[in-house]
């Protein structure tokens, strides 16, 4: 079986110290836990567009992408994502969950105690290292 490559955008939105996350839908992979929102990059989609796209599809909230923070890669047996998170900027709205179950602002403490998919674990271990360096 032939596993599948996808690129995937995630959003860094940060507020008084605390960081959006979004809740994934119990019928999804992973559901339950809970990520960065985000998603999917479309085939010939450019990356930033994507995750202004999935944001206002999830969260029904505009957002000026910012630089790209950081990359990693997760995989499963059947797929394999290349992770993509952007510092983002709420320009209009306020974050309700559209298309996910529950969205939360999380201090990075609050956040190592919560149900993360994988590969938000990993977006939240780096950030630990970024704040423990100052």
């Amino acid at each position: 079986m032939k596993k599948i490559v996808k690129d995937v955008v995630g959003a860094l939105i940060e507020r008084e110290g605390k960081f959006l996350v979004a809740r994934r839908k119990p019928e999804d992979t992973f559901g339950g836990l809970w990520e960065f929102p985000g998603g999917c990059v479309e085939h010939n989609e450019d990356k930033k567009d994507a995750l202004k796209r999935e944001i206002r599809e999830e969260l029904g909230i505009d957002v000026e992408v910012e630089r790209l923070a950081y990359e990693c890669e997760d995989e499963i047996p059947t797929l394999k994502i290349h992770i993509y998170l952007y510092g983002c900027r709420i320009i209009a709205g306020e974050p309700k969950p559209v298309d996910c179950a529950a969205v939360s602002w999380a201090t990075l403490d609050e956040l190592r105690r919560m149900d993360l998919a994988p590969a938000d674990k990993k977006i939240a271990d780096w950030l630990e290292g970024l704040n423990k360096k100052g």
